[in-house]
């Protein structure tokens, strides 16, 4: 597959001189991010032109939004979480004005973040509808991430020790437990870290087969 980068920032005329191509082709719109409403609408704007474009590549596969560091949220709020959900959010009002067969993608290539915040910053709650990367993650393992208000700093940590502990792993937030549980032969969870909801998620989880490795003589249903 080939990356096919299309300068759409503020500074960008929207020239863009493409060759016919036989290769299926991944898009990247380089916005060159800033956050003001007038910036917004210059790349609404981009995203119309790209439409065109769109339609004369029928190899075209999806569109990356965004790559780079996720310290790319650092100059959006001092508090990480709420620059979270506002990138989060913008991403996915761009993602809005992409022809609806295009996939999007978010790919955080970095982060001087722990593993932990990272996980719980990058939470699909957020990016729902973007794909954070270009290959599936098919574990059938996975970590309950508990809620933005349960992630103390002592929960982060023991969420680290157990994402290491566990290996190759889906993390999955605990509101979405019963949306994205396919596949998933296992979960393991932080107990003191799971709401009232997250519980009836879980036991949901189990009437449907799968296995909480540290409670599996806690819940008998």
């Amino acid at each position: 597959m080939k990356t096919i980068v299309l300068p759409a920032g503020l500074s960008s005329d929207l020239t863009w001189n493409l060759e016919e191509e036989t290769d299926e082709i991944l898009w990247e719109l380089d916005f060159d991010f800033i956050y003001d409403q007038a910036a917004f609408n210059s790349y609404i704007i981009a995203l119309d032109q790209f439409a065109k474009v769109w339609k004369k590549f029928a190899g075209s596969k999806g569109v990356i939004l965004y790559r780079g560091s996720l310290d790319i949220l650092r100059k959006i709020d001092e508090d990480e979480v709420q620059a979270a959900n506002i990138f989060g959010d913008l991403l996915h009002r761009l993602a809005s004005f992409l022809p609806d067969e295009a996939t999007p993608y978010c790919l955080f290539e970095h982060s001087s973040y722990s593993k932990a915040r990272t996980a719980q910053l990058l939470s699909k709650a957020r990016f729902c509808h973007i794909e954070l990367s270009l290959e599936e993650n098919r574990s059938p393992k996975g970590i309950l991430l508990p809620s933005d208000e349960a992630c103390s700093l002592e929960i982060l940590a023991k969420l680290e020790t157990l994402m290491e502990k566990v290996g190759l792993h889906r993390m999955i937030p605990e509101t979405r437990l019963n949306e994205m549980w396919d596949g998933l032969d296992e979960i393991y969870v932080i107990d003191e870290a799971v709401s009232l909801q997250g519980e009836r998620h879980l036991k949901g989880f189990i009437a449907a087969g799968g296995v909480i490795p540290s409670r599996i003589k806690k819940f008998i249903i």
